[in-house]
């Protein structure tokens, strides 16, 4: 065998996807094998394997090597957001679950004196209008929830309107 400081980067890359290509057929192949060893197992007490292992049979009589009839993890299956259990009222379309990170908007409604009730009763009136709630310090809606530092003054009035 050839000390590996011998080979050029190149040949070194191309040894190395050729080891890859062997391992994964040898995998396969090892598989392919196993399967067909607990196939005959099964048979020779008379059940069938996939019936044996509760799955259909479209799953594990593929060709050797093919993932057609994989199904994916159950972890991949996209989640349901949660219903908003807090509203902008500045911004009816800006709602918030109470998990995870608080949004800019919400920060800022609380920093300003804002009550979580009013929140609350804009989550439980979405149908409405967008309007603007009065509150201590309610104004203009944060546009971005990454600009928490842009927090509305209060001294602006609550009776401008949103254009969204």
């Amino acid at each position: 065998m050839t000390a590996l400081n011998e080979y050029t980067l190149l040949q070194l890359k191309q040894l190395q996807a050729r080891i890859a290509k062997e391992v994964s057929k040898r995998e396969s192949d090892s598989k392919a094998a196993l399967l067909k060893r607990l196939r005959k197992l099964a048979r020779e007490e008379g059940i069938e394997l996939e019936e044996l292992l509760g799955t259909d049979e479209s799953t594990t009589t593929q060709a050797k090597g093919t993932k057609a009839g994989k199904k994916p993890p159950a972890s991949s299956a996209k989640k349901t957001p949660r219903p908003a259990k807090y509203r902008n009222p500045n911004n009816l379309d800006q709602g918030w679950s109470g998990r995870g990170r608080k949004p800019a908007w919400f920060e800022a409604w609380v920093n300003n004196g804002g009550s979580l009730d009013a929140l609350e009763n804009a989550a439980q009136s979405k149908g409405r209008k967008k309007s603007i709630t009065a509150s201590p310090a309610s104004a203009e809606p944060v546009a971005n929830d990454s600009a928490a530092s842009a927090a509305p003054s209060p001294d602006v009035t609550s009776t401008e309107t949103t254009n969204q």
